[in-house]
């Protein structure tokens, strides 16, 4: 599979299972928990990033954006909350979203230059 297509395969399956209402975050979380560990890092790594990115470039997040910003609060919440059923899983997966955004947050990168990486993901 493509970069972008994986991207854009990966971006439409979390805005699918993350635009349910917070009521339905514990299904939220068991769909998270329901994908495989590359699946997981692939969201984190790109949710840190964008995070990093919205902050430092003062950027507002499309509806993709936003859907990617949610895994972490997914991720968080299911370890608080004792939610998952792999905590393991989600904690490795926290790992490396925290890893992502350290990384994003070092690197000086041109505003406009990473808004061209992920242009269905920033305004």
């Amino acid at each position: 599979m493509k970069p972008n297509l994986a991207c854009a395969a990966l971006t439409a399956g979390l805005c699918f299972a993350i635009s349910a209402a917070s009521a339905k975050q514990l299904s939220n979380i068991d769909w998270l928990a329901s994908k495989d560990d590359a699946f997981l890092k692939r969201a984190a790594t790109i949710s840190g990033d964008i995070i990093a990115v919205l902050d430092r470039c003062r950027l507002r997040p499309t509806e993709d954006g936003k859907a990617m910003i949610a895994v972490p609060v997914l991720l968080y919440d299911g370890i608080d909350k004792h939610l998952t059923p792999d905590m393991r899983k989600f904690k490795r997966a926290a790992h490396v979203y925290e890893r992502a955004f350290a990384i994003a947050v070092q690197r000086a990168g041109d505003c406009k230059t990473e808004k061209a990486r992920h242009p269905s993901l920033y305004r």
